[in-house]
This record gives C-alpha cells, sequence and structure tokens, in this order.
C-alpha cells in the first residue's frame, strides 16, 4: 500500500543555517579575537547558542590540531592551575558546562583565518565533536602559543 502525501501533511523543515561571523569591533590590532566571541557573533550573543557553538568550535579545532590558538601568559597559568583543581576545563565543553565560557573566552584565534579554516575543513554547527582526554589535553599544552 502506498500513500500520497496530502497538502495537510507537513514538510519537514530543514535547519537554519548558520553563519560563522566576528564582530570587528570585539578583533584586537593583530586580527585576534577569543572562540567565545566569534561564537557569540555567530549566535546573536544568545548565552546559551553561543556556549554550544563555542564547545562545538573548539572540539573541532582539537580534533584538527589547529595551531593558531594564543593565550597570554597570564591566563595559560590561570587555566594550568584550573586545570590541576578542576579535570572539567579541559574535558567538558558542552553547552550545559561554565568551563566552556572559560576557556573559550581565553582562547585567542586569528578571527577571518579561523573561520575560513573552519569552512575549509568542513566544519558543521550542529556535529559533535569530541576528542579524546588525551588529545585535549596535548592540543592544550604543545600547541597553543603562549603570548
Amino acid at each position: 500500500m502506498t500513500t500520497e502525501p496530502t497538502e495537510e501533511a507537513e514538510t519537514p523543515e530543514a535547519a537554519p543555517e548558520v553563519v560563522l561571523q566576528y564582530n570587528k569591533d570585539d578583533v584586537d590590532e593583530h586580527g585576534f579575537t577569543s572562540v567565545w566571541n566569534v561564537a557569540a557573533a555567530t549566535c546573536d550573543g544568545d548565552t546559551a547558542r553561543t556556549r554550544d557553538m563555542a564547545g562545538r568550535i573548539l572540539g573541532f579545532l582539537c580534533k584538527k590540531e589547529y595551531e593558531h590558538v594564543v593565550v597570554s601568559s597570564t591566563d595559560a597559568q590561570y587555566l594550568d592551575e584550573w586545570f590541576e583543581r578542576e579535570k572539567a576545563i579541559i574535558y567538558n565543553w558542552k553547552a550545559d558546562s561554565e568551563t566552556t565560557d572559560a576557556i573559550t573566552q581565553h582562547a585567542h584565534v586569528p578571527a577571518a583565518s579561523m573561520i575560513s579554516f573552519l569552512k575549509r575543513e568542513k566544519f558543521k554547527p550542529t556535529a559533535n565533536y569530541s576528542p579524546r582526554r588525551a588529545d585535549r589535553v596535548a592540543w592544550f599544552q604543545e600547541k597553543w602559543g603562549i603570548g
């Protein structure tokens, strides 16, 4: 038996397209901004959506071993000390975790270049990127620049 669609039948709506962007006012003189700021601009400042997007971006960058993340020496020490107290700062980048806010607000990236990287490497804003714990620690300790 086959059924024919009727006019009353609902058609599934396509998910709205996410346009990765940044606010030029959030970029420093060297073209850097935080991962959080990119997520906030992309999500129109909605905190819950921003946290979710920031965590997804961070997970993707980690899985791809993105090397252009910079943190100040003070912020690196702050994050290291937090990691010693609570491993969640590196391990929990989910939408329900404030640790996502903390790490992505301190992780600075070249705004335009990172967005190009995300597009080129086919970042999907709805995909779940969950790097292994060891990969997260290695990425943070070995790939992030201090400056």
